[in-house]
């Protein structure tokens, strides 16, 4: 019996099976999978590359996350 090697993109792959017949990803298992991770062609998502140049220029994390929690901690939960 031949086998037939797979390519990187391949074996990444995250396969989704319910009574043996492929089934949609749930939202986490499509955001965890490594094939969400990058395009068809192997290179990374615009939003991935905006990221990273984003951090290279320096550019300030704006999530207002850790504010809303002090104010909360402080102001309304006693």
């Amino acid at each position: 019996m031949a086998t037939t090697r797979k390519t990187p993109r391949e074996r990444g792959n995250t396969k989704i099976e319910q009574d043996g017949e492929p089934a949609p990803k749930l939202p986490h298992e499509h955001d965890q999978s490594s094939d969400s991770q990058q395009n068809l062609d192997g290179t990374a998502p615009e939003i991935g590359r905006q990221a990273l140049e984003d951090i290279e220029r320096g550019v300030v994390d704006t999530d207002r996350g850790p504010v809303a929690d002090r104010v909360y901690n402080e102001k309304v939960k006693r």
